[in-house]
C-alpha cells in the first residue's frame, strides 16, 4: 500500500491505515494460540441437548413466525372509514410494552419452576443482567421500528 501512496493512488492516511492493519494481523497472527487434537483432550462432550428433530421443529417455528409476523400486524390494523387507510387503533410502543411484560413473567414462571427460588434469585445477578439488558433493549427498538415500519404500509 506504500508503493500505492507514492504512486498517487492512495492518501497517505489511508496507506498507513492499511500498514497499521498489516502490522496488526501479522502480530495477531504470531501471537494465536495453535490448537491441535491434545489441547481439548481433558473436555468432555456436551451431555444431551434437544435432539436433531426438535432443533429442526423449532428453526422451523420460528421461521414460520417470523414469515407471518407481519401478515398479523397488518390484519392488527383498523381502517378509516372515511379515507379508507389503515391504521393503528392503539400506541406502537403498546405492543412492545405488552410483550415485555408477558416475557418478564413467562421467564421468572419458567425460572422457578426449573430451579425454584434459587434458580429465581440467578436471573437477578447484576453481571448477567447487564448484558442481556442490553440485548433486550436491542430487540425492543427493533420491535418499536418494525411497528412503526408496518404502520406506515
Amino acid at each position: 500500500s506504500s508503493h500505492l501512496a507514492q504512486a498517487g493512488l492512495l492518501p497517505r492516511a489511508v496507506a498507513v491505515a492499511a500498514c497499521h492493519c498489516a502490522v496488526y494481523l501479522h502480530t495477531a497472527r504470531a501471537k494465536m494460540q495453535n490448537y491441535n487434537e491434545k489441547t481439548f483432550k481433558d473436555v468432555k462432550p456436551a451431555a444431551g441437548g434437544p435432539s436433531p428433530v426438535l432443533q429442526v421443529g423449532l428453526f422451523c417455528f420460528f421461521v414460520m413466525t417470523r414469515a407471518i409476523h407481519p401478515t398479523i400486524i397488518d390484519a392488527s390494523k383498523s381502517v378509516d372509514p372515511e379515507t379508507g387507510k389503515k391504521y393503528f387503533a392503539y400506541g406502537e410502543m403498546t405492543v412492545v410494552l405488552g410483550e415485555t411484560v408477558v416475557t418478564l413473567i413467562v421467564a421468572q414462571l419458567m425460572a422457578l419452576g426449573s430451579g425454584g427460588m434459587k434458580e429465581w434469585k440467578a436471573i437477578w445477578d447484576p453481571k448477567p443482567m447487564k448484558v442481556f439488558s442490553f440485548i433486550g433493549f436491542v430487540y425492543a427498538l427493533g420491535d418499536f421500528l418494525e411497528m412503526a415500519s408496518m404502520g406506515s404500509l
